[in-house]
């Protein structure tokens, strides 16, 4: 066939070339006229187009006036709500297009910076003894899938809802593309009530999640938020080594204050609803572990800071209180460390004046020059620190938790009662504290197959036989370990060693508690060389210290001496500049100015 010749055809081949030659070569092939059919191909495809704008401006009128939806961002803990809630649900793992991911939570900056540590690693198997399991899992995280950017319908009860992911471009440049990621979800009707009970739902499945679970949150003092950092399994109270009547009252205490009566009854009395505890003793003691415990055994979040850092103003501390629940424990950790020891105590004027600061330079014309800003005005001080405890504007409803090395550091403005409710001593490990550690290490527990007796506990019955042996098995091991207990009691030097220090011994030997018996006398024998040896070189060190300074003061105080008559001298000249210009007298000659007596001087 020819080329098509139609005016239209001319007009279509300007606006795209090549198109009668497509046209031809399709005539020839299909042995058709396209061109009488091209006013319909050409209002077919104008009706597509049109028909996508159409479709959007009606589904925009729709989700305004006759739908309810809600809009979810990465910097809300609730987007991990939904985000485990929906790689539950069946649409979302049987989508055609989904994501895979092994972490679901926030990637925001103001969310997990730290990494949380809940997924399946942390939950509470109860077949933690099946080593096909174990090996199976192999320690990696499981892989979850949730719905892709997009739109995608699914039902809830016996209504559809839409789930949209994308990305919001409003959001600042320098954020990633997760950060920048929005979800919404939408329901018919002008109700929400539909979309409420789902979050309420997905909610409720993560704080199940959590059950059993401490949650911990850091303060980040650069975006001045709390951040939750990860979720540990409670740690039970026995597993803590003190005295049993120690912390049975420390229990009974925190019970008290977190009841709701006890509230009510500050209140009444006009008293400040607020409970603090001290821990102080020395390094390996035990001190974060009870503070730990007791967060797991009242189920309530712990929140910890860091005194010390460079950013920690009043300003950004006082926020990060203010921003803490009603019910929560602030730790605060190695208080001795954060620069606020005897702040009162050194703010008192002394008998001797200390040097006064070197003057400062002088610009052209007389006036200072402009001194180099202070690096330390920004942090935090003891006056400052007191007052965001306890002061008019603090916050209550939070037990706080300080622990220390050192207690004699400590400003006594900072521990006094009302501040400091219970000051409880943490020491190093005698006979008693020595023979729980053993037995907290070596006897076996019913949820857990013993590392000592697990091929000997292998057995073939059924589940209910097997369970029995295993009860019985456990019964003699805990037996064994109990005399076994006593015996490295025995062996170990009393109040000479931390809890911590004794538990890295029996670590390295978990399997076996016998070879961490027999290693005993060598362990004592390598630690005390090893301490005696770190003390050796810690004075060294100090003495090496104070000579230094010795000599630097020795240094500044010849320089002084001779700086001295100078200094008298210049004084002396600058009085003198002085009365020359007022009365034109000098004090070293008695004379007048030339200028003054009318003559010049020869």
């Amino acid at each position: 066939m020819d080329t098509p010749s139609a005016p239209q055809f001319a007009i279509l081949d300007y606006l795209l070339p090549g198109f009668s030659s497509i046209i031809s070569a399709a005539n020839a092939f299909l042995g058709i006229d396209i061109g009488r059919y091209l006013p319909a191909i050409v209002v077919v495809l104008g009706g597509i187009v049109a028909w996508g704008h159409v479709r959007d401006s009606l589904w925009a009128l729709v989700e305004d006036h006759l739908m309810s939806s809600v809009r979810i961002r990465t910097d809300d803990e609730i987007y991990n709500y939904v985000m485990l809630w929906l790689s539950k649900q069946r649409f979302a793992t049987s989508s055609r297009h989904f994501l895979a991911n092994t972490d679901i939570n926030s990637r925001s900056s103001y969310m997990y910076r730290y990494g949380d540590s809940d997924d399946e690693r942390d939950s509470d198997d109860d077949d933690d003894d099946d080593d096909k399991a174990r090996d199976a899992r192999g320690g990696s995280k499981a892989l979850r899938y949730t719905p892709a950017f997009g739109a995608h319908w699914f039902w809830y009860g016996r209504q559809p809802l839409v789930f949209e992911r994308h990305q919001n471009r409003e959001r600042m440049s320098f954020e990633t593309a997760s950060e920048r990621e929005e979800l919404s979800l939408s329901c018919f009707g002008r109700s929400p009530r539909l979309l409420k009970e789902l979050l309420l739902e997905a909610r409720a499945m993560h704080l199940r999640r959590d059950k059993r679970k401490t949650l911990i949150y850091r303060g980040n003092l650069l975006s001045v938020s709390w951040q939750r950092c990860m979720a540990r399994l409670n740690r039970p109270m026995q597993t803590v080594i003190l005295s049993e009547r120690v912390k049975q009252d420390m229990i009974d205490d925190a019970a008290d204050y977190l009841d709701p009566a006890t509230r009510r009854w500050y209140a009444n009395r006009g008293i400040p609803y607020r409970r603090g505890y001290l821990l102080y003793g020395p390094p390996g003691t035990g001190k974060s572990s009870l503070s730990l415990a007791l967060a797991g055994y009242f189920g309530i979040k712990i929140y910890m800071v860091s005194l010390s850092s460079a950013s920690a103003t009043e300003e950004n501390i006082t926020t990060l209180f203010n921003d803490l629940p009603t019910r929560c424990i602030v730790l605060l950790e190695d208080i001795d460390t954060a620069g606020l020891a005897h702040t009162r105590d050194d703010a008192q004027p002394s008998s001797d004046p200390a040097p006064g600061p070197p003057p400062a330079p002088m610009q052209t014309g007389g006036r200072p020059a402009a001194s180099p800003p202070s690096t330390a005005g920004g942090r935090l001080s003891l006056s400052g620190l007191l007052n965001i405890l306890d002061g008019v504007a603090s916050q209550e409803g939070r037990i706080l938790i300080m622990t220390t090395n050192h207690v004699d550091k400590l400003d006594k403005a900072l521990i006094r009662p009302g501040r400091v409710d219970m000051t409880i001593p943490f020491g190093l490990a005698d006979r008693d504290m020595m023979s729980s550690i053993f037995r907290a290490i070596y006897a076996p527990y019913d949820n857990e197959t013993s590392l000592l007796g697990r091929r000997r506990c292998s057995t073939d019955t059924h589940d209910i036989e097997e369970a029995k042996l295993r009860y019985e098995h456990n019964q003699r091991e805990r037996e064994r370990v109990g005399k076994m207990a006593e015996q490295f009691a025995n062996k170990m030097p009393e109040l000479e060693f931390s809890p911590a220090e004794i538990q890295g011994l029996l670590l390295r030997h978990k399997r076996s508690p016998e070879v961490a018996m027999a290693a005993v006398e060598d362990w004592v024998v390598r630690m005390r060389r090893d301490k005696r040896e770190r003390a050796e070189k810690e004075a060294a060190a100090q003495q090496m210290e104070g000579k230094q300074q010795g000599a630097e003061k020795t240094q500044a105080g010849d320089e002084a001496r001779d700086d001295g008559p100078k200094v008298q001298m210049q004084t002396i000249e600058a009085r003198s500049d002085e009365e020359t210009s007022t009365t034109g007298t000098s004090p070293l000659t008695g004379a007048k100015n030339a200028s003054d007596s009318g003559y010049e001087t020869p």
